[in-house]
């Protein structure tokens, strides 16, 4: 195990020492922390292994032998415990080296490409960290991708789904559909609409969201592969009106349920899984903006669950809701609704019909903050009546205030910022006996990140953080990292 472990980390670090001179002060810093902290665990293990290595054939059955066996007996358990520690120091580590993706420097595909020759060439069997990133930077670039063989092409046509058998997701904008393009898997479908005006840049955006979606790995990203897109016209006026997103799903997996419908029904759930469930859409949010988006709306409604073979776990979870995203680097729109139920996963800023801010990577892990505060205390917000999606949403008695459409008439600020202190308070007062004080504050950190006393994110870093490396490295250190540790 520990050896098929180093011979991933392997590949990266030989990668890094190719490219170290082009990697940002922050996160050629956090590497250098994370690979300390690696050492020290594999000088350990090494020790630990040393100590129980096989004999040669002629010690079989001598006291040298035997106490061999005695001392394994006796480090079992450390050796399990440092396997485990690797493990996790692995998922500390990957998010920040897949933040390179982020990097728009020529030396740095250039590099890409000979590593993964190298690699293929001596181990074809362990190069999936540089693939992974290869493929994706190839969505970025047309003259890469023909380099790689990377497709990139997206376009489906509306013919190729007839025929498929559709249902619903409970809570959910996105449907399933089985037996379309001739397959038995089942497809995710969500619609993005194109408003007037808008059509040229949506296109653009879901274009480039589908090439990148397209090259993902579900077990690393936590986010569903894309399969293409659809477009859909305007039959009077022939302008694009929608664009259909299909994704793939796990296979032989069954119909999903959102994370709405299973915080409804309060499921009897463990906290380990919500925890694995916790992380992974801290995993997927640090992904999404990784491939150089920002969600936008991010809720339960929004995190798909599909059943797992286990009881005692709910199953994998993915997000999807990619019906308002945008590329990070180009500007967002200034408007809103005033719908209660969504404001509350929205940071102050972006509240109301007239927003106040342009759209940033805080305002996603402040919504993200929002979640990790609903799935700790594993009761919904929000409030169906007759659990029917259809139905008019009410608040939920577990949030202890009232919310309604037109406390978000207003555009002050002040008024808005209520809604977060009041958050803020349930957070501090419910969630430390029920999940613990590492799981408050990583939910306090994600509520209070663009705060002006908070020490940890601020508008003057995405004012200085042209591709989004810096708040992604805060992101890693001070979110990701911090859930990854605890243990349940």
């Amino acid at each position: 195990m520990v050896e098929a472990l180093w011979i991933k980390v392997e590949v990266q670090l030989k990668f890094l020492g190719k490219i170290s001179p082009q990697l940002t002060e922050d996160l050629a810093h956090s590497q250098f922390n994370l690979l300390q902290k690696l050492q020290g665990k594999l000088s350990q293990t090494v020790s630990q292994l040393d100590a129980v290595s096989p004999q040669p054939a002629a010690h079989k059955g001598r006291a040298v032998d035997v106490l061999r066996k005695w001392k394994f007996t006796l480090v079992k358990s450390t050796l399990d415990e440092l396997v485990t520690e690797l493990e996790a120091w692995q998922q500390r580590f990957d998010p920040t080296w897949y933040l390179i993706i982020l990097m728009g420097d020529a030396i740095l595909d250039t590099a890409l490409l000979e590593s993964r020759t190298d690699e293929m060439a001596s181990s074809p069997q362990v190069s999936d960290p540089l693939s992974n990133m290869l493929a994706l930077r190839s969505a970025l670039s047309p003259d890469l991708a023909k380099q790689t063989g990377t497709k990139l092409n997206v376009k489906l046509s509306a013919q190729g789904l007839k025929g498929g058998q559709e249902s619903a997701i409970r809570f959910a904008t996105a449907k399933a559909v089985v037996g379309a393009a001739g397959s038995n898997n089942m497809l995710v479908i969500e619609s993005v609409a194109c408003p007037p005006g808008t059509a040229s840049q949506v296109k653009l955006d879901v274009e480039n969201l589908a090439r990148k979606l397209q090259q993902v790995d579900p077990d690393t990203f936590g986010l569903l592969r894309c399969y293409g897109i659809v477009k859909h016209r305007d039959s009077v006026t022939n302008k694009l009106s929608e664009i259909d997103v299909i994704y793939r799903t796990p296979l032989d997996c069954q119909s999903p349920e959102t994370l709405r419908y299973h915080l409804l029904e309060q499921d009897l759930v463990s906290l380990s899984s919500i925890m694995q469930m916790a992380k992974q859409l801290v995993r997927s949010v640090h992904y999404v903006h990784t491939c150089g988006f920002v969600h936008k709306n991010i809720r339960p409604e929004n995190i798909l669950i599909f059943p797992g073979s286990s009881d005692s776990s709910l199953g994998l979870s993915f997000l999807v809701g990619f019906t308002q995203f945008r590329n990070a680097n180009f500007q967002t729109n200034l408007y809103g609704d005033v719908a209660w139920y969504r404001n509350l996963y929205r940071h102050p800023q972006r509240q109301g019909a007239l927003v106040l801010e342009r759209y940033v990577m805080q305002h996603d892990i402040y919504s993200l903050g929002v979640c990790l505060l609903e799935m700790g205390l594993w009761r919904s917000f929000v409030v169906y009546p007759a659990s029917s999606s259809k139905a008019t949403p009410i608040p939920s008695l577990v949030l202890g205030f009232n919310l309604s459409d037109s406390d978000f008439d207003a555009v002050h600020l002040a008024g808005h910022k209520r809604t977060q202190e009041q958050l803020v308070a349930l957070a501090e007062r419910e969630l430390p006996p029920r999940v613990g004080d590492a799981y408050t504050n990583i939910v306090l950190a994600c509520l209070t990140c663009l705060d002006p006393n908070n020490g940890t994110f601020g508008m003057e870093d995405e004012l200085n953080d042209e591709d989004g490396i810096t708040i992604g490295v805060k992101f890693v250190e001070n979110i990701l990292n911090r859930i990854i540790e605890i243990s349940v």
